[in-house]
């Protein structure tokens, strides 16, 4: 029992402590200041993450109509702007009840802001939770944290995990975490342990006298993994101290870094970008390099994989490239800046991804021509300016939204163009009917599907709220529009084609039937990828009055038919959101093949008055 008061007495003390540090928390409940102290501890160990004192009136919503939940923040270890939800209890004792109903409030949050439930919240947290989800991608993660400073005694944390876990569809993208008194301390003393640099350490390298130096301050080596492996065993993440961040799993480079080091390490020097380390000095002597006062600012990923890898020990190991640079500031804030400098140009130095690897080809050459004559700037190389007569969102574009847009538009696939838009130019079935086929047609259709793509989301999907926020069904109706972008495109184009006698009945009929069976058997790009002879999807001229009208009429007649089908299957599985509806294919064809009928009239309607 001592114990276990004495993790509650040390809780104590640091949110004294944390109210003297910043001044206004003082004003402030121990409860609210045990939310700042968790944030502090849990994710703000690494001394190169800046925490000010505003930070924590953002990152803390606890007040009344807070919808059961305290902290609302991204994480700032995190590389995919993952949400994390947190809740906090500054008890001396809980129980199993308190710890279950806790954490059943912030699923019942996270569920009703996903649905538009947004007036059973304050307008902080309103805010506050929308201008977080609008930075998450497909790939973030939504972490959910409680904190209690009780013990936990006999309360079944996994148990309470499984009930929580059991009340979302989309459990990949969900984590929870459950922290007592004994994980908090560990955590506060974890932070608290660690140092802004090592103090003495050494790495050996491939050749006696063998780098590079730039003048007296900087050297090029190249360093044994071992070393590097050894570095961490002894200093953990001490080592990392003055990186921006520390090891984040990274999915599919840390699986590419870890078949390298376990099947191809000799072509580990080749394929990596090696490790940067700040120092107060460094000395080479033969196959040694001491080192004073010193951090891996860059390669932070690299390090733990080492460290983590049972290939490398003290007979096994490969070289890796290391840069060292002595740290030139004199005071202890030079040094800080210093150090934040290098860390963050050589971390903002962006990997090459599979999109850059087309930039050079013949074919992504002559679309950018191709796009220049309908006045569209097509940015074929990241880090391309802009000219200023291209500055409106729709008058420039990318290889990335180019296959994005057409793998919604043409291939009919707009769900998919969400979750796996890098299929549009890494698969040669999306790409060469796009880039290679027929560019000069191609980019006609891009340009007014860019105009389309930036009218639903600046003018349509505002306004729309705005008229419909009122209204009996504006539960169900605006966060279905919110997420219909995609749909929305696609419709405009299935309706244009098929006035235009491009998609035929007997397309729909086959498109159909076969989304009722396994999508991942469905080869849609068959059945929709030649275009004919289209020349435009509406025939009227871009930026016009009429020709948004048209849009409006077509973006209405797909949410309302939406609207009704999510409603339905909503009526039967409660947790299901407008996001999990709406990342299968297989619901935009159920919407078209239910509501056909009156989508032609619609269609019929739209184009007569064009």
């Amino acid at each position: 029992m001592a114990d276990k008061l004495n993790n509650y007495d040390f809780i104590a003390g640091k949110i004294d402590e944390l109210k003297r540090q910043y001044p206004a928390l003082r004003a402030r409940t121990d409860d609210y200041v045990f939310s700042a102290l968790c944030i502090k501890a849990n994710f703000y160990k690494n001394p190169a993450l800046t925490l000010r004192e505003n930070d924590f009136a953002e990152m803390i919503v606890d007040s009344p109509n807070d919808g059961g939940v305290d902290i609302l923040l991204s994480d700032p270890n995190s590389e995919t702007a993952d949400l994390v939800i947190g809740q906090s209890k500054f008890y001396q004792k809980i129980t199993n009840d308190d710890v279950l109903n806790a954490v059943r409030k912030m699923a019942d949050f996270y569920k009703d802001m996903q649905a538009g439930h947004y007036e059973r919240v304050n307008e902080q947290t309103q805010s506050r939770f929308l201008t977080l989800n609008a930075e998450i991608g497909d790939e973030s993660k939504i972490h959910f944290v409680f904190y209690t400073s009780a013990p936990k005694n006999r309360i079944d944390a996994e148990r309470i995990k499984r009930k929580f876990c059991e009340q979302f569809i989309d459990t990949c993208r969900i984590e929870i975490a459950i922290l007592f008194a004994n994980d908090i301390v560990e955590e506060i003393r974890e932070a608290e342990s660690i140092k802004p640099t090592v103090e003495l350490g050494k790495i050996r390298i491939d050749k006696a006298n063998n780098y590079l130096m730039y003048g007296d301050a900087a050297a090029i080596v190249n360093v044994s993994a071992f070393s590097i492996k050894e570095l961490y065993a002894r200093h953990n993440i001490n080592l990392l101290s003055l990186n921006l961040r520390y090891h984040i799993n990274g999915g599919k480079i840390d699986k590419e870094i870890r078949e390298t080091i376990d099947k191809t390490p000799e072509s580990f020097w080749l394929k990596n970008n090696g490790i940067t380390i700040i120092c107060d000095d460094f000395r080479i002597d033969g196959c040694e390099v001491k080192l004073w006062n010193f951090s891996i600012v860059n390669g932070g990923q690299t390090t733990y994989l080492i460290h983590r890898s049972e290939s490398i020990d003290k007979k096994n190991f490969f070289w890796i490239p290391c840069k060292i640079i002595k740290n030139t500031g004199k005071t202890p804030e030079e040094k800080n800046l210093f150090s934040l400098e290098i860390a963050q140009a050589t971390n903002s130095q962006k990997p090459i991804q599979d999109a850059d690897l087309k930039t050079n080809t013949h074919e992504q050459r002559r679309f950018s021509q191709v796009l220049r004559t309908v006045d569209i700037f097509y940015k074929n190389k990241r880090g391309e300016t802009v000219p200023t007569k291209y500055n409106d969102t729709y008058s420039n574009t990318n290889l990335a939204e180019v296959g994005k847009l057409c793998m919604a538009a043409i291939f009919q696939e707009p769900c998919k163009s969400k979750n796996k838009p890098s299929d549009s130019y890494k698969e040669a079935k999306y790409y060469n009917p796009i880039f290679k086929d027929n560019p000069e047609q191609v980019a006609k259709i891009c340009k007014e599907l860019l105009y389309i793509d930036y009218y639903f989301d600046k003018i349509f999907q505002p306004d729309f709220e705005a008229k419909n926020k009122n209204k009996t069904n504006a539960e169900k109706i605006i966060p279905f529009a919110n997420n219909a972008r995609r749909i929305c495109i696609a419709f405009v184009t299935l309706a244009a084609r098929y006035h235009q006698g491009n998609i035929t009945d007997e397309n729909l009929t086959k498109a159909l039937n076969s989304a009722r069976d396994d999508l991942s058997k469905v080869e849609f790009y068959k059945i929709f990828r030649d275009l004919g002879d289209m020349k435009f999807l509406l025939p009227q001229k871009l930026y016009t009055d009429a020709y948004d009208a048209a849009l409006d009429k077509l973006f209405k007649a797909i949410i309302k038919a939406g609207t009704k089908n999510y409603s339905f299957e909503y009526n039967h599985n409660h947790s299901l959101t407008v996001r999990n509806f709406l990342q299968s294919d297989k619901n935009y064809y159920e919407i078209l093949r239910e509501h056909w009928d009156t989508f032609q009239e619609e269609i019929r309607e739209t184009f007569a008055n064009v």
